[in-house]
């Protein structure tokens, strides 16, 4: 038997050490592994059942909205956008700038899912306009310039072509300018509200100026407040109850009026002449007013010719239009007197044959009497 050296000895008996604590590593790493392949398979069955709880759960939900569907539920309306009419097209008048763009953004936000991108947006704009705002928009679609795909920065440039530039000045020179006039103050503050959102003024500023610009009834009754406003809107409130007060005494006053003057006068009717065009000429045979000789009493007229001259119109006396017998000018003024002072009309209850706006005028109800009085005496003038 060969001897080993102990060189040799040592030399084997170290790489034997070495392999021992190489296997009782692995050993240690495989159990290591053996543990977390326990670990990943568990993970794998819950991964997996929740998985299928989720997809049951997806299966229902799918199941309740085909069924909500086909009831006609009103779950439908909540997504469903509401219908607004476009604007009218842009022709590129600048007092029509800020309309339009108002209605546009309207538009866009009541359909957003319609118009969700940039792009969308500027090609909605672009299809309502017209005139020299297309001509200004064409030339950035031939070139598909960036603008189009960026809806803030078009809307910049948009603004600067056709929109009022320096619109806080403008407004500040309208608002000065502007004045109630005839119209209601709720009209007046209408105005004075779409200017003053335009205007970088405290509510002390703007309140001076929508005072200055009322009429005057209105001022001097805002004098009657004990305190001054504090806010705009409450001066606008009190502008307006006052200028409501003032117009329904005004109504007033004009139902008054009126009323006293429209009850007729006993003397403006018996003075009030026949209308010319209902008078018909008499016959060829019967002598005209001008050729009645006023010297002479003439005899009675028939019950004919009376009937006759009521029928036309025509003085009882003189045949003549457009008077009375007793306002005749071809009767002697002596007989009248005469046949007026033997009648019954009394002092307190005069006759009276001209126009007159006295308030001691016999009024309407007293006005039946008269005329029967007043025919009398054309009875007893033609007798």
């Amino acid at each position: 038997m060969a001897t080993v050296s102990a060189e040799e000895y040592h030399s084997v008996f170290s790489e034997f050490q070495c392999l021992k604590e190489k296997f009782h590593a692995l050993e240690q790493e495989n159990q290591r592994l053996l543990g977390d392949l326990q670990q990943i398979s568990l993970e794998k069955q819950q991964t997996q059942q929740q998985h299928g709880e989720l997809a049951l759960r997806v299966q229902q939900l799918e199941a309740t909205i085909v069924a909500m569907q086909q009831q006609g539920s009103g779950t439908q309306g909540i997504h469903k956008e509401p219908k607004i009419g476009l604007p009218t097209k842009f022709d590129g008048t600048r007092s029509q700038f800020r309309g339009f763009l108002n209605q546009v953004r309207l538009v866009i936000q009541m359909h957003p899912s319609r118009y969700p991108t940039d792009a969308s947006r500027v090609g909605l704009v672009g299809t309502l306009l017209s005139g020299s705002a297309l001509s200004w928009f064409a030339p950035l679609l031939e070139k598909e310039s960036p603008l189009l795909n960026n809806f803030e920065e078009f809307l910049g440039e948009f603004k600067a072509c056709f929109g009022d530039t320096d619109s806080i000045r403008t407004a500040i020179n309208k608002i000065r300018r502007l004045r109630q006039g005839d119209r209601p103050a709720s009209a007046y503050a209408a105005d004075f509200r779409l200017l003053a959102a335009d205007i970088p003024w405290d509510d002390q500023a703007l309140m001076e100026q929508f005072r200055y610009g009322l009429r005057n009834d209105v001022k001097d009754l805002l004098l009657t407040f004990p305190e001054e406003p504090k806010s705009l809107t409450e001066a606008i409130s009190r502008a307006v109850r006052c200028d409501n007060r003032l117009f329904e005494r005004r109504s007033e006053r004009q139902l008054q009026m009126p009323r006293a003057r429209s009850e007729p006068t006993y003397a403006s009717v018996v003075a009030r002449p026949f209308p010319r065009e209902s008078y018909n000429a008499p016959p060829a045979n019967t002598p005209t007013p001008m050729e009645i000789d006023t010297t002479r009493r003439r005899g009675p007229l028939s019950e004919e010719e009376k009937q006759r001259r009521r029928t036309n119109r025509l003085c009882l006396y003189c045949g003549g239009p457009g008077h009375i017998a007793i306002n005749c000018p071809h009767r002697p003024r002596r007989q009248v007197n005469q046949i007026v002072a033997s009648s019954n009309c009394t002092k307190s209850e005069p006759i009276s044959v001209g126009i007159s706006d006295s308030p001691n005028s016999t009024n309407i109800p007293d006005l039946a009497n008269k005329f029967d009085v007043l025919s009398q005496l054309e009875e007893e003038l033609n007798d």
